[in-house]
């Protein structure tokens, strides 16, 4: 029998299976990288059409949680047609990997999955018959009544959260289902998101109403947007695992706007997931040093106090290596010191450094256009 979890839990749990997919949880690194890190500044000036159209016309999926289905399709219909095509479109790209066949059981499986239907005549009508076929086996599959209401879906598979926000959780015992097993022998037929995003992008130049929407997006596009975009392509970044002196040359390969940039975004990242005590235990601790300066460089000497604060509370030199600083000032119960270390996230998060990050990236010329 399925277990049960409260209201509130469940729909806290609802939002992060639907974003898991889409979403990383932490923007530290697990484990040393393999590979030496090598700064590349051409990556990082300008973003694909792709990634324009991504951030000016999301799937904006999660809507279909906080509104129903009919919500998400009532706030879709203020756009003209080849714009809800062109996001039924990219909310397929969010469940659309390389090198893996989850993607298409992933969307399905989903609050996505309710949109299969409309997202079959998107493909069909924006000309991509290869996928559409994919799509169609895929409703297909679920008999002669495609179920797109999630309460009726989750039945199909064996391990379901789509009624997660009826506190209803699933028996994660039970073997897969045959349409877990059909999807994911579909999904093998579309795990290639290189080739998505170079069939989107070709979309995009033929249709005039989305290649118009392109233009002007790119023109328009917020500087919290291209942050946005420079973000995810300095992530992961250099490695803050190994010996301190391999950790500084790494970060100072970056040039210094870049470097800036970087340690500010994943000091965000890490507080916001999970405060500064994780910033300083996960491996973008090695880069904390680095931080205050950053900090002030774009205006938030408050947060550089404090970041410098609890730096002070290590054992001096500050241990860069990430195996070095778990092993001294990590490997015992949590304590009063953690607390401490703790009490500064809510001044970090309540800091805007996201905006002031965006104007600092821009007066130095770094947004990519």
């Amino acid at each position: 029998m399925p277990s049960r979890l409260t209201a509130a839990a469940a729909y806290i749990l609802s939002l992060v299976i639907l974003t898991t997919t889409v979403v990383v949880p932490s923007v530290a690194q697990d484990a040393a990288s393999k590979d030496g890190y090598r700064f590349q500044e051409a990556s990082l000036q300008h973003i694909p059409d792709y990634d324009v159209l991504s951030l000016a016309y999301p799937p904006n999926l999660g809507l279909l949680i906080a509104n129903g289905r009919d919500g998400y399709l009532t706030e879709m219909s203020h756009d003209s047609a080849p714009i809800q095509r062109l996001r039924l479109l990219l909310g397929l790209g969010e469940y659309t990997y390389d090198a893996t066949s989850e993607g298409l059981h992933g969307y399905f499986s989903a609050p996505a999955g309710t949109l299969a239907p409309r997202l079959l005549v998107a493909l069909q009508e924006a000309g991509f018959s290869d996928r559409a076929k994919v799509v169609a086996e895929a409703i297909a599959a679920f008999g002669p009544n495609y179920p797109v209401e999630d309460k009726i879906r989750s039945d199909f598979f064996a391990q379901s959260f789509l009624r997660i926000q009826e506190g209803i959780v699933p028996d994660l015992s039970k073997p897969p289902t045959a349409i877990d097993v059909r999807l994911r022998e579909l999904g093998t037929m579309l795990a290639n998101k290189t080739a998505f995003r170079a069939e989107v992008d070709a979309y995009a130049a033929r249709d005039p109403v989305v290649a118009a929407a392109l233009k002007h997006a790119r023109e328009t596009l917020p500087d919290e947007q291209r942050l946005s975009y420079l973000q995810d392509q300095l992530l992961p970044g250099p490695s803050g695992f190994g010996e301190a002196a391999e950790i500084k040359a790494r970060i100072e390969t970056m040039p210094p706007s870049y470097r800036t940039t970087y340690v500010l975004i994943i000091l965000m990242g890490e507080v916001f997931n999970g405060g500064t005590h994780q910033f300083f235990y996960n491996s973008s601790g090695a880069f904390a040093e680095y931080v205050p300066q950053a900090l002030r460089e774009v205006g938030k000497n408050d947060a550089a106090v404090i970041i410098e604060t609890a730096i002070a509370m290590f054992p001096k030199p500050y241990p860069v290596s990430t195996e070095e600083r778990r092993r001294i000032s990590f490997q015992h119960e949590w304590n009063t010191w953690d607390d401490k270390l703790d009490s500064f996230s809510n001044a970090i998060e309540n800091d805007d450094i996201s905006a002031a990050l965006a104007a600092y990236a821009k007066k130095q010329g770094i947004l990519p256009n």
